[in-house]
């Protein structure tokens, strides 16, 4: 392990939780963009206002008035505040745990199947009504969005629910945090190992802490 990747590993030690509401015009997991430092794959530091949009978990930055979106295969960690993203597979997963030899972090998404629900979701009057808010949704429109137009407007949306989805990431693999997320990248000998492991272990499948207990057998097997 490298001096920058002990590093990093350093960081994810300290989370913290938050709560936020995310609208149709304001897609976002923070009320406003915050200063965040960005660690990159190649072991740079930069230093911006950032937020996580919610279509796509993706780093949206401001340069000027504008919103852009940030390359994802350029970001190795964001720290916003006490809170620790790790970009994974394109998207930033937020950390929630972690050791020596891996993390525990959750995807968090919008839920768009309700804005499709029949009779008006997020209590809108009519499905159309949610529809035509939708433009600040759009991740393509990143780098054409005015900063101050959308703040003017972050009011005026309809509420959208969040997935959390928990992730355990290791040795480069990415296990979705599930019985048979995990067991579906085992061999046949490791999941007899895994099978017995579960039956001496507790796990809670939405607990940080619980399913940090994975990593150690994941990385003994």
């Amino acid at each position: 392990m490298n001096r920058f990747i002990s590093f990093i590993v350093v960081l994810l030690c300290s989370v913290s939780a938050y709560s936020q509401e995310c609208t149709t015009t304001w897609p976002y997991l923070y009320p406003a963009f915050q200063d965040a430092t960005i660690y990159t794959a190649d072991g740079k530091t930069l230093r911006n206002k950032v937020n996580v949009h919610v279509r796509k978990s993706t780093l949206h930055y401001l340069d000027g008035d504008l919103i852009k979106e940030a390359k994802s295969e350029d970001m190795l960690l964001v720290t916003i505040g006490d809170d620790k993203y790790m970009c994974v597979n394109g998207q930033l997963m937020k950390v929630l745990g972690s050791d020596k030899t891996g993390f525990v972090a959750t995807l968090i998404l919008a839920d768009f199947n309700k804005l499709s629900e029949p009779g008006g979701a997020y209590g809108s009057s009519s499905n159309s009504s949610a529809t035509r808010k939708l433009t600040s949704l759009e991740t393509d429109n990143a780098g054409k969005m005015n900063h101050m137009e959308l703040w003017n407007n972050k009011n005026n949306g309809t509420t959208l629910a969040l997935n959390y989805k928990y992730y355990i990431v290791t040795d480069g693999t990415v296990y979705e945090a599930t019985r048979k997320g995990i067991g579906s990248k085992l061999s046949k000998t490791d999941n007899e190992k895994f099978k017995v492991f579960l039956k001496t272990n507790k796990i809670e499948w939405k607990n940080p802490e619980s399913l940090l207990k994975l990593l150690d057998f994941l990385n003994k097997n």
